[in-house]
């Protein structure tokens, strides 16, 4: 149960991120009144924000007395880098899009993962989620390395990955966990059929 409650948190904390990628893809390509300067804001404070979440859930669920439990360190983590950015948002925004770009790698090597998970339980969609993130890859690395001279272009460019990006994750993270969902019910069938053949089939102890 431990481990269930554990996946689906951080199918919460996945969705929530690829929602805000969304979110900020949105912002920049169709309300141009917003600064690149309050978008960094924005996900700076977001980061503070879960990561109090994080601790405090740590401490509710007693973490401490789990074993592997890492809730506090990665809260305070994202304190901490949430607090280092709303200090230093206006030079993070001189870097903003190549940050994005490092923000979508680490995203794609995630799904990359479930891609293979979904393989490992039999799955014969993995190969098109495996694909699209390949693909996804691909389109984060040239962020990083920015091919246009155009700033606008190489911004506009940027939102859209991330805006595809995002949906793409949500899509991802939700097939997931009805896919592994499944999987389980199917690998306990199997065992509840053998505990009733042993109950069947198990003659009575003598008192």
């Amino acid at each position: 149960m431990d481990e269930r409650k554990k996946s689906m948190f951080s199918a919460v904390v996945i969705s929530t991120i690829a929602a805000i990628f969304i979110v900020v893809a949105v912002l920049v390509l169709f309300v141009p009144r917003v600064e690149v300067k309050d978008i960094c804001y924005f996900i700076c404070g977001f980061l503070v924000v879960l990561g109090i979440y994080m601790i405090v859930r740590y401490f509710m669920t007693a973490g401490y007395e789990k074993l592997n439990e890492y809730g506090f360190s990665e809260g305070v983590l994202f304190v901490l880098l949430g607090i280092c950015g709303l200090v230093s948002a206006e030079r993070i925004a001189a870097s903003f899009l190549t940050s994005l770009g490092l923000l979508l790698l680490l995203s794609g090597v995630i799904k990359l993962q479930y891609a293979l998970d979904l393989k490992c339980m039999g799955d014969k969609a993995w190969i098109v989620f495996f694909v699209v993130t390949i693909l996804l890859l691909g389109c984060s690395i040239s962020v990083i390395l920015q091919p246009f001279e155009d700033i606008k272009v190489y911004q506009n460019y940027t939102a859209y990955i991330l805006l595809v990006d995002g949906i793409v994750e949500i899509v991802n993270i939700f097939y997931l966990n009805f896919r592994t969902k499944v999987y389980h019910q199917e690998m306990d069938k199997p065992h509840e059929g053998m505990e009733e053949l042993q109950e069947i089939f198990e003659p009575e102890k003598e008192e």
